[in-house]
């Protein structure tokens, strides 16, 4: 009996195989990419989330204690404006506020005058500190009384602004030559033009704090994400200099 062998097996070719490798490489190289630009995406959507909550919080906490300005001022207080700011110690950069928190309800004067205005969180001063060595900026805020306690709201921040006037106005906002956030375009409600007056005379304080965003991968890259500049602001009426 004869044993014939069979030349016809099945199998790839080499040239099949150097294929199908390339194929195989090209798409892996293409969902590498694509992950690569997903995962920067969302790293630069969580320091973004991050960032925003984290100026938001510090807005909160500066618009709530600030709208508190001139509270039940005692009236032998000849440093402190009637709208409770320190005009001296206040600027375009910074605020000074005292009040009157402690202030016990009186039934013959409406509320009883406390001597001084030395209790905690009666005399605060909110400015931006820059740590040269780190290269990092904080929106910081000093409790003047008892421990000279420093807090620090936020950090990752460019600048903060602070701009004074005598009613509530509508505005622009913008980043400046120098890359720090102000307003323009500031109209009253009659929709005239309305200039910035003293701290000491100041009704309303509008806050604006800018934040970078630090850019995502490398330049000519997929996924890459350049540097963004965000903005927030917040108006705060000074309750103590409404008239009723």
């Amino acid at each position: 009996m004869q044993k014939r062998i069979a030349n016809n097996e099945s199998g790839f070719s080499m040239i099949e195989l150097v294929v199908a490798m390339a194929v195989t490489l090209t798409i892996v190289g293409l969902a590498s990419s694509l992950l690569a630009s997903s995962f920067n995406m969302r790293s630069r959507e969580d320091r973004k989330s991050d960032a925003i909550a984290d100026v938001q919080r510090a807005l909160n906490i500066m618009t709530r204690e600030i709208s508190n300005s001139g509270l039940k001022l005692p009236s032998d207080l000849p440093s402190i404006s009637s709208n409770g700011v320190v005009a001296g110690d206040s600027s375009n950069e910074s605020i000074r506020i005292v009040s009157n928190l402690n202030g016990m309800p009186d039934s013959a004067n409406g509320y009883f005058e406390d001597t001084d205005v030395t209790d905690a969180d009666e005399d605060l001063k909110f400015l931006m500190y820059v740590d040269a060595d780190l290269g990092q900026r904080y929106i910081v805020r000093y409790e003047r009384n008892g421990t000279n306690q420093t807090t620090v709201l936020a950090n990752r921040i460019d600048s903060l602004m602070f701009r004074y006037y005598d009613e509530k106005v509508t505005y622009n906002t913008k980043i400046n030559d120098e890359g720090n956030c102000d307003i323009e375009n500031v109209v009253n409600a009659s929709g005239a033009t309305e200039n910035e007056v003293s701290p000491g005379s100041a009704k309303v304080v509008v806050i604006g704090v800018c934040v970078t965003l630090p850019a995502a991968g490398s330049p000519n890259t997929d996924g890459y994400q350049p540097p963004t500049q965000v903005q927030l602001t917040s108006d705060v009426v000074l309750r103590n200099t409404i008239v009723y």
